[in-house]
Parts: C-alpha cells; structure tokens; sequence
C-alpha cells in the first residue's frame, strides 16, 4: 500500500508548487478513500444455504469461510491444519494420512466409526463412506475457500450432519483467459534424516470463449519420517530410522460448460492417494518410535476416485440444480503385534449420490429452497487380528440405500429485517449388515426440522435464534466386537440405535468501524440422544461400541477480526468454551466403566480451543509486496474412553514472503515450539498414543500467470 500512499505523496507536492488549493483537496479526498478501503475486512461471499450467493455478514447460522488468500497467508494446506481456526473443532481420530476423523462441539464420541457425525462435500456433491465416518484426505492444491457450518444442519444436509458441515469449493475453469500456477515446496522436520518436498501445478485452458473451458491441477508430496522403528523393546540402536513416511499424489480434471447464458454444466474427476509407512500410534513420541515391530511393515494406505457432475439451469425467479456423484475407493491399515501377529483393516467404500433442488431467486418476500437426495453405498472391510492366542477374521458389509426430500421456506418482514424460517427434512433409510454368519436389515424413518428467526436491522448486524434436529444411522459392528464388549459386561448387538441430536442456539454478528472491526457469538445447548461411542472391549486389541447413553453440550464460540489502525495489520482470535456432560448413562455400561456416570464428563471431548492470528502485508516497492502471518492456536484436554486423559497442548506457526503479480517465495515453519503431545493417549502398558508432526521450517515458492 506504499505505493499508493507514495503515490499520493508525488500529488501533493507538485499541488503545493503549483499552488492550486483545489489540487491539494482532491488527492487528499483520494489518500483519504485509499486508505480507508485498506482498512477494511475482506467481503466473503458463501452458498452454504443452497439458496445461493450470500454475503457470509447476513448469513443467520454459525458460518465461517476461507478464502484460497486465507487457507495461503495461513498455511493452511489440510483438514488437520484447519481445525485449529474452527470454534469447538478437534481431531477425533487419527490412524495415518489417509484415514483421519474430526468432532465438533463434542459431536463425534465413536470417533471415525460409523456414519461421520460431520458432513462432508467436496463442491456440490458429498464424501461418504458407510459406516466409517472418515474426512476426505485432500490437499487444498486449488482450492477457492472453505465454509464450515456449526451444529445440526439435518434439513439442508443429511444424516452425516449432527455436528456440523465442511464445504470444499474448488476453483473453477476460467471461460475466458488461459491461467496457470505452479508451486515448490521444501522443508526439513526435527528429528528427520531427509527433506520433505513436494510440488503442484494447476492449468486451466479455455476451449470455446465463454463457453467451454478445461482446468487441470494435481501434485504430489514425500515427507520424510522422523520415528524411528525396533524390532524388539527399545534399546537406543534403531533397527530403521525415519520410518514413518508420508506420501500423497492428487489429480483433479474439470470441465466448466455454458451452451446458454442460463445453464453452467460442471464434471469433474479427481483421484487423491494418501499413504504413509507406520501409523499415528506409537510406543513413544519424545522421542519418537516404535517397538516391538518384529522386523514387519505397518502402513496406512488410501486410494479414492471422485466423479461428479453439476448443472444449474437459472430461471426468471428460480434456479434448479441437480449434483451426481460416484465415489470409490479403498483405504485400511496394517499393525504389527508382539511377539507375533498383526491387525489388518482394509475398506473398499463405494456410494452413489443424487440430489436434485431448486430455489427462489425472485425480488419478493417469500423465499424457498426444496429438494431430493438419493444415497446407494456400501462399504465392504476386511478385518484379521492374528497373534499366537487368537485369530479372528471379521469381514464384514454394510449395505445401504436412502432417500430423502427436504425444504425450507422463509418470508420477508419489516422489509427484510425480521426472517422467519421453518425446514424440513423426511428421511428414510434402509441399511443391511453382513458377515459370515449373518444378515441382518434395518430400516429407519426419521424427520429432522430446523426454525429459525433472524433480525437484521441493518447491514452490520445480523441476530437469529435457531432451534434444529441432527440425525446419525446407527453403527454397525462386527460378532467380533460385540463378543468383546459383552466378555467386558456390556451387552451390546451388532446395529446400535441410531443417535439423535437436538439443537438451541442463538447468535450474533456485528461489524463496525467502517468494516474494520468484526464479533460473532454464538450460545448454544445440544441435547444427544443415545450417543455412540467407543466402548474398551474385553479382548485386547478388539474394542466395540455401545449407546453409552444421553448427554447434553453447552457452549459458546466466539469469533472477533481487527483491521488495525497500522496500515495492513489485522488480528484476529476464535475459539470456544463447550461444557459435555452424561445425563444418563447405560447401567450396564456404567457397571463395567465406573467411570462414566451422570454428570460425568463425555467421552472424546475437549473443554475449550482457540485460535489466534495476526497477519501483516505492506507494498515494499513498486512492484513487490511483503506478507506474513504469526498463528498461535491452544486446545484443551481429552478425556478417552480408556479412562485416561491427554494433556491440553498449544501450537505455534509463522509464514513470512515477498510477492509480485506473477511470483511468490515465502518461509514458513509449524509447530514452532516442537510440541509432541501426546494428543492422545493409549491404554495402560500400550503404546503412549499419538502427536503433532515436530517442528518444521520450510521454503516455498509460487509463480502464477497475471
């Protein structure tokens, strides 16, 4: 912004040499209005409400958004890294790259297994994987931002959907300008031998102007592992050093389509392979290794194949949309056990996906979304845990088809300063577990509402209260589990009930100082209802799960943004304080595990998070730019179904760069203070459980067409 201000500063000399008053005035009204627009917060559009382009102020849910400038300035690169920006958000499950869960808002007690209490979309179509709740393992390689949606969200988005929604929006082709970027990266991790690299290019090629274009992106990356491995107890010689390397490749091909002004037409197929050599769990993380091994490999490994196709047709008063998906894949792990043996888990999900909406884009007071979702998945695994005392084989299937219409209408009042709005969502799902020796159907009706009135007095605040139910099917498990958690006293079949959710929040947004400044609070309580959770088993290796019983969450996030008065300075902080607790608890399951009572605190939950961030950018010359960002964010204790409790830990990051309108190189580094955890915890005289990736300092370099 020197450059502007220098700018100005030219103006004004040559206005008092010449001695026109008039002059001076107007570049003062100009260096007035440049600077005023400097300090100013980014306007972010969003389309979480599918009823269209909103402006995320106006927006009467608990939202946040990142754009690709954020997910940058921040380092932001995965689903891992943006946890930490979000109010009551935490990692739930952490087996290897590529198979990793999220909770929110103490949703999320089963950890991955079963349907994911979080829903996922990657654009406009969902990642489901049937009775195994895991996050997509995508790179943000092009990515144009992220919107999370907080708390039950069962009318618009599902039964995957009690916790909250992430929303991945990709860049699409440009039908006008051929554009194009590329991108290295190195950096080298404490306690690592080698260097991690990686490199990404995206390439986007219009075919007929303004009507066919073609984008192309996809990379790949190689971290160095920094555990070392033994094959017997530890002793101090490793028997392979670095061991649990990281490895992912990405490819995403779209095609962006307009045969008429009225119709956008969008297939895409993207291919992402997350691998990595040995898991999260280890025998010890400072220092970092593990043992016992017996000299076999361990590895958790993902392969996923996502085709979609959108088309959006606008109308006078109403557009309609319908989004296909196929996705398929195959993901599982490979654990070795002492003296001899190993678990192996593999997954071969599929599921189909089709929904069909439309809704009002019309001047009038009345406003309406409605639409159909159809589902038809499976999700196949293959189960062994071998060792000298047992060996137990539980393949299994979870077959499922569902279908549901939804709706919500809203109407205008006191010229759009008080909304009220009502949804909702018939579902109906049929879903069949099988093995060896069994088949076993279950079918579920549910309906899941959501009412909501918001009042915008004006375009700076924006108040709502919101009442909503959430919905998640009931876990399925194998004879192999239910045989452990009943030799441990918990009876249990192999289809638990499915868990409900009730919602009551109320919520505000406030921007001021000519935009500089911006507050979001939102209170909110969420009753669950035969909640599902991971239960500890009688049979070592093998847990289970159960509906541990009722629970209700408490909590406020909060979310404050300061364009300072230093030109290109803004801070900002988001968090959250959540208070879980059992309001009753299964006696048979409180008889095995005393320590889960009512009033007890729930299982996998965490207490409190926040985030905060200051970020900085000023015009060095005429040409370039410097930028940075200092990121420092905290999460509280976690309390484990094994009954013991990993300590609250903090995390520090920096990213500091030059650019110009075709090139950028930055320094990044993460965990700064080389925290190791762990962030959670195994049981008693097993593995001490898993942390952060140690410190890493890197490099990167962008170079990108104008």
């Amino acid at each position: 912004m020197n450059c502007l201000r220098s700018t100005s500063a030219v103006s004004l000399i040559l206005a008092m040499s010449l001695a026109t008053g008039s002059a001076l005035a107007q570049t003062e009204e100009t260096e007035s209005a440049s600077t005023e627009k400097t300090r100013q917060l980014e306007t972010v559009i969003v389309t979480a409400s599918k009823s269209g382009a909103q402006e995320l102020q106006s927006v009467p849910l608990a939202i946040q958004a990142f754009s690709a400038e954020d997910l940058k300035v921040k380092n932001i690169n995965t689903i891992d890294d943006l946890v930490s920006s979000i109010p009551g958000a935490y990692e739930g499950q952490r087996q290897s790259v590529a198979s990793r869960s999220y909770n929110l808002r103490g949703a999320g007690g089963s950890n991955a297994n079963g349907d994911s209490p979080i829903g996922y979309y990657l654009d406009d179509v969902p990642f489901i994987v049937t009775n195994f709740g895991i996050a997509p393992p995508v790179r943000f390689l092009d990515m144009e931002r992220v919107e999370v949606l907080r708390g039950p969200h069962g009318t618009l988005y599902g039964q995957g959907s009690s916790g909250g929604v992430f929303i991945f929006h990709t860049k699409d082709p440009n039908l006008t300008d051929m554009e194009w970027a590329a991108e290295l990266e190195s950096s080298k991790t404490t306690g690592s031998d080698g260097s991690n690299f990686g490199y990404a290019g995206a390439v986007s090629i219009p075919i007929i102007e303004d009507r066919l274009a073609v984008r192309i992106s996809g990379g790949t990356s190689e971290n160095a592992g920094w555990a070392d491995v033994y094959y017997g107890l530890f002793d101090g010689t490793p028997d392979r050093k670095d061991a649990n390397v990281m490895k992912n490749d990405d490819i995403r091909v779209v095609a962006l389509a307009k045969p008429a002004d009225n119709i956008t037409l969008r297939a895409q197929y993207w291919h992402f392979q997350p691998r990595q050599d040995f898991l999260g769990n280890m025998a010890s993380v400072e220092p970092p290794y593990y043992q016992n091994t017996q000299g076999q490999p361990s590895f958790g490994n993902g392969d996923f194949k996502l085709f979609s196709f959108t088309a959006d047709v606008e109308f006078d008063n109403f557009t309609l949309t319908s989004a296909t998906s196929d996705l398929s894949g195959n993901f599982g792990i490979y654990i070795p056990q002492s003296p001899s043996g190993f678990f192996s888990s593999q997954f071969y999900p599929e599921m189909f996906a089709q929904e069909i909406r439309g809704y009002s884009t019309g001047d009038g007071p009345f406003n309406w979304v409605l639409g159909a979702q159809y589902l038809d998945g499976q999700g196949p695994q293959k189960n062994q845990l071998l060792n000298p005392t047992t060996n137990i084989n539980a393949d299994n299937n979870t077959i499922t088809e569902s279908y549901a219409v939804f709706g919500e209408v809203s109407y205008d009042l006191m010229d759009g300063k008080l909304v009220p709005l009502v949804g909702l969502r018939q579902y109906h799902d049929e879903r069949t577990f099988e093995d060896a020796t069994s088949s076993l159907p279950n079918e579920k009706d549910v309906t899941t509402w959501r009412v909501n009135v918001s009042y915008l007095p004006s375009d700076n605040l924006t108040m709502f209260a919101t009442a909503a139910t959430g919905f998640r099917a009931g876990i399925v498990q194998s004879q192999a589990q239910v045989q452990s958690l009943q030799l441990a006293g918990v009876p249990v079949s192999v289809a638990l009930n499915p868990e409900t959710s009730k919602n009551y929040e109320v919520g505000l947004k406030w921007r001021g100082f000519d935009n500089a400044l911006s507050v979001g609070l939102n209170l909110y309580q969420t009753e669950y209802t035969d909640m599902q959770t991971n239960t500890p088993g009688a049979i070592v290796g093998v847990n289970g799960f159960s509906n541990f019983g009722d629970a209700t969450s408490k909590g406020l996030d909060y979310e404050l943004r300061w364009m300072t008065p230093v030109e290109g300075l803004s801070v900002g902080i988001v968090g959250n304080v959540n208070d879980t607790n059992y309001d009753t608890v299964n006696p048979a399951v409180q008889a095995a595990l005393p320590l889960f009572r009512p009033g007890s605190r729930v299982v996998n939950t965490i207490e409190s998070n926040y985030r905060l961030d200051a970020s900085y950018s000023r015009q060095l010359t005429d040409e370039f730019e410097g930028f940075g960002n200092i990121g420092y964010s905290r999460s509280g204790d976690r309390l484990q179904a094994n009954g013991r409790i990993a300590d609250p830990y903090s995390m520090a990051n920096f990213t500091l760069g030059v650019r110009t309108d075709n090139y950028e190189v930055s320094l990044f580094g993460t965990n700064l203070t080389d925290e190791r955890g762990p962030t959670f915890v195994g049981n008693a005289g097993a593995p001490a459980g898993a942390g952060p990736t140690p410190k890493t300092i890197g490099v990167r370099l962008r170079v990108m067409s104008q």
